[in-house]
């Protein structure tokens, strides 16, 4: 890992002032990318508001107990691949269970 992902990670992880701000700066247009990328290949075409949302959707699950996926990173790789994995696990997850509640509300309005 390359020492400014290193420091930014340490930071975000130890709730240093503006750590968890940091991360999202250097991590988000890797992000957004990788959502664009997602949904392109899955040909799901999606506007802005919902990248958006996919995307405040990513960094929340991140944040969520206190960092638990970002703690698990092992530096068996960079930080950036570690990361481009799990948006893009994170993505088809949200993306799946979205679709299936789609069905359900489909399913229910038509019964």
């Amino acid at each position: 890992m390359n020492e400014l992902d290193q420091v930014i990670l340490t930071r975000c992880l130890e709730e240093q002032s503006r750590g968890w701000e940091d991360f999202v700066d250097r991590f988000l247009g890797l992000v957004v990318h990788v959502i664009n990328h997602t949904v392109q290949v899955r040909g799901l075409p999606i506007d802005s508001e919902q990248r958006d949302r996919l995307c405040e959707d990513v960094f929340t699950i991140l944040n969520h107990d206190s960092f638990r996926l970002l703690r698990e990173f092992d530096g068996q790789c960079s930080l950036t691949t570690y990361m481009t994995i799990i948006t893009r696990r994170i993505i088809v997850r949200l993306l799946l269970n979205r679709k299936a509640k789609a069905i359900a509300t489909t399913t229910r309005a038509a019964a």
